[in-house]
This record gives structure tokens, sequence and C-alpha cells, in this order.
């Protein structure tokens, strides 16, 4: 059950709620997701044709992931509200196509190769679709996925999507019904000493479980299997608002969007040699690998073609766009930045 209590504050809404999942607590928990936008949600049979337009063409707002699939990119532009497609990651946003919208700031995407799963994170929810000869169509709509699921991969070797409640510190999982377009839960498992700690996703890195807390500063580690916690690591306050942890080759990435007392302006892109490391006189700025970055990335993930794509935000002197580059021996090459204005 969830109890949402809205009460207008400076700089947004406070959204109180109460969660029962089993093993977890249920202490009320206080998240912070700004200005409620009073939009018509998205619902199961609705069709987005392949060549609808981008509404919002003059500029990705506040977009969180490039993902990719069968030759076919997507951008999470959370801030428009939606979800858009293109097969040519090149294009300017006027460029691109919508895949779905009547969404509230959707953060992520995954697909087993047949069905799309996205989180509508500030609605609290999981969208699938499907896609057909006339679009992209919402099979089925989740509700109440704990509070502002933030982050969603596919697991290959388990078969599951993972599916991260950023606030109340539960992971959810499901899986395909086989032969259909039809997702289950298969269970809810909370990572008790996440609860009400904001964390912004996970990586998956073979049998471990990485969430880089904002929350709790700190990386805590879990078993990917039984979710048993199996290490914290502390990290430095000038990189505590965390969005994600990554393992590329030698060396961990750690992505940030401000440090522990909220200044966005002390965003960094950094890596260590080991996850202990992100300590001061640990790690070392990441950003001149990428060429120089007028903002910094927030979710990066590796598409089909073994590059890694990442949309860049928070600019100060260029509006967001993406970037795509190729790790090799620990460094970074074919690096493109694709400014379009």
């Amino acid at each position: 059950m969830k109890m949402r209590t809205i009460l207008k504050q400076m700089l947004g809404l406070v959204l109180t709620a109460s969660i029962v999942v089993a093993g977890a607590t249920s202490a009320p928990i206080t998240a912070y997701a700004g200005e409620v936008a009073h939009i018509e949600k998205s619902k199961p049979g609705d069709l987005m044709p392949y060549d609808a337009q981008n509404p919002i063409p003059e500029s990705f707002n506040v977009p969180t992931q490039v993902f990719g699939y069968g030759g076919e990119y997507f951008v999470l532009d959370a801030y428009n509200q939606q979800i858009l497609h293109s097969k040519n990651v090149y294009n300017a946003p006027e460029n691109w196509n919508v895949m779905g919208n009547k969404l509230y700031r959707p953060h992520a995407l995954a697909t087993d190769g047949t069905l799309y799963v996205a989180v509508d994170t500030d609605n609290d929810r999981v969208v699938t679709y499907g896609k057909n000869e006339k679009g992209f169509q919402v099979v089925e709509t989740f509700e109440g996925v704990g509070i502002r699921p933030h982050y969603v991969t596919y697991d290959q070797t388990t078969g599951f999507f993972y599916v991260w409640s950023s606030m109340t510190g539960v992971m959810y999982l499901y899986q395909r019904v086989p032969n259909t377009l039809q997702l289950q839960l298969v269970k809810a498992v909370p990572v008790a000493d996440l609860y009400g700690a904001y964390t912004r996703s996970f990586t998956i890195d073979g049998g471990y479980i990485y969430f880089p807390s904002m929350g709790k500063n700190a990386i805590y580690v879990v078993d990917k299997k039984t979710f048993k916690l199996l290490a914290v690591y502390p990290v430095a306050q000038e990189l505590g608002g965390m969005v994600q942890v990554l393992h590329i080759q030698n060396y961990y990435y750690l992505v940030t969007s401000s440090d522990a007392a909220g200044d966005q302006k002390k965003q960094a892109f950094v890596r260590s040699a080991s996850l202990a490391g992100f300590v001061p006189g640990g790690y070392e700025d990441a950003s001149a690998l990428m060429g120089g970055l007028d903002g910094v990335p927030y979710y990066i993930t590796q598409l089909e073609d073994g590059r890694y794509y990442t949309p860049v935000i928070m600019g100060y002197y260029t509006l967001p766009y993406i970037c795509r580059f190729e790790v090799v021996n620990d460094t970074f090459t074919n690096v493109k930045q694709m400014k379009y204005k």
C-alpha cells in the first residue's frame, strides 16, 4: 500500500509514502520530485506511429539515457516527458521520432529483444511497449512500483528485467511470459540499508550489483543472487551526488551530478582502479578522456556495436547533446560529441 501526500515547498514537492514490501521497513520516507505536471498517462493500446514527429524539436531536455537495439537508437528525453527513437544517432532533436509519450520524467529503457520496458519515474510506474508494423504500442502499465523507479536493465543470464525503486531501496524482478508480450513480477527484493536513501541506478557486474547511493554517500555492493550486502565503500563528499558507477576494463568510473551538498557546479566524471578509491586522492578526472565536456554524462550505456553512449546534460555553454566513445586498453578512442547548436 502506498499513501502520497503532496505539499508545496520552495523548490518542489514533498512526496511522503508508506510502502509495505516483505522484509523491508515501512517507515514513511520523503522524496523531492519537483512540480507535478498534470498530464494524461499513457495506457495499454496507445499507439505511436513510427514517423510521429518530435513535438519539442528545439532541444533534448535533461536526457538521461541513450539506449539502442536492432539498429535503432532511443533517447530518454526525461523533462520533455517522452522517449524518442531514430535510426541515426547523429540526428538533431528535431529529426528524432516519438516512441512513447504521456510519461512523467522517464529515465531508462531496456529490452529483451521483443518487449521494451521503460521506467516512468515520476509516475511511479513501469510501462511496456511492443513493436508492430504500425509503430510502438503500449502493452501494459504497472502502477506503484515503489517511489521514483529510476533505472531498468535486462539481464540475459537470468532472463529478468531488473527495475530499481530509487527511494524505497527495492529491486523489482520482472520476466516476460514466453511467447507473449506479457510481463510478470517474479519478486520484489528490498535492500534494507538503502530504504529512504536516494539511489539513482545500479550496475550488474558478474555476480555483483553495485549501488551508488547519493543518500548514503557510499557505494553498496550486494550479491546478485541473494542480495546479501557484501561491502560498503564511502565516497568523497565532492562526489556525493552520484548517478552511476561502471566497471570498464581495469577501471571503475563514477558519474556525479553534484557534490554531497547538491552544488551542481561540482558535477564530475572520475575513475579509480577500485571501488574503494573514490576518496580524496584515490581517483582521477576522466572528463578529458571524452575530449572535455561542457556538462556531465548521465547514464552511460554500452550498445550492440560495443561503443558507449551517453547524454551530456547540465552544460553551461551548450544545449544537451550525445557523446559516443570506445574504450581500448583503458584509453578512450573514437570520441564523438554530437552537438547540435
